[in-house]
């Protein structure tokens, strides 16, 4: 080789070198710049929407717990309010039994001292009667009621097994 066509190659390769660099190489650099700040930008912007997201399910989960908390006190509420109105009817019932029940005792005890009250007067008659017939005279219910009346209590004693 010649050393003119080194010269020659040389200087070839410098002016490509210089043209390539004043014409090609800035716009290939700020391309590839601008490629990578559109890259970061990307890459700032999804990280931005993952952290966004992030929130976003936190909040949610946040007002779902919330809102289970409050069904759940809405249903103890309920609850509580219906065990009390249970309870409430319960007892009404209850006092409703009682007073109906008592009433009936009170009845019966009435019905009781009244039927024992008329057996007492014409026990009291025929005890009377019994003795105008076995005395041969008449016996005066009016004098002789105290008597009667302590006859009557003795046998009744004695029939219910008690000593007089």
């Amino acid at each position: 080789m010649h050393p003119y066509w080194i010269l020659v190659s040389i200087v070839q390769f410098l002016l490509l070198f210089y043209l390539l660099r004043r014409f090609l190489w800035g716009p290939v650099l700020r391309t590839l710049k601008d490629r990578a700040e559109r890259i970061r930008e990307g890459l700032a912007a999804a990280e931005a929407a993952r952290a966004e997201r992030e929130r976003l399910a936190a909040e949610v989960e946040a007002m779902l717990a919330k809102a289970r908390r409050e069904a759940q006190e809405i249903a103890d509420r309920t609850t509580k309010a219906a065990e009390a109105a249970a309870a409430e009817l319960r007892a009404q019932a209850k006092a409703e039994a009682d007073r109906i029940r008592e009433r009936g005792r009170a009845d019966a005890q009435q019905l009781h001292d009244q039927a024992l009250a008329q057996l007492r007067g014409e026990l009291a008659s025929m005890v009377v009667l019994a003795a105008s017939r076995v005395l041969g005279r008449e016996v005066s219910p009016e004098r002789h009621r105290e008597l009667i009346e302590r006859s009557l209590d003795e046998a009744g004693a004695e029939l219910s097994g008690e000593k007089v």
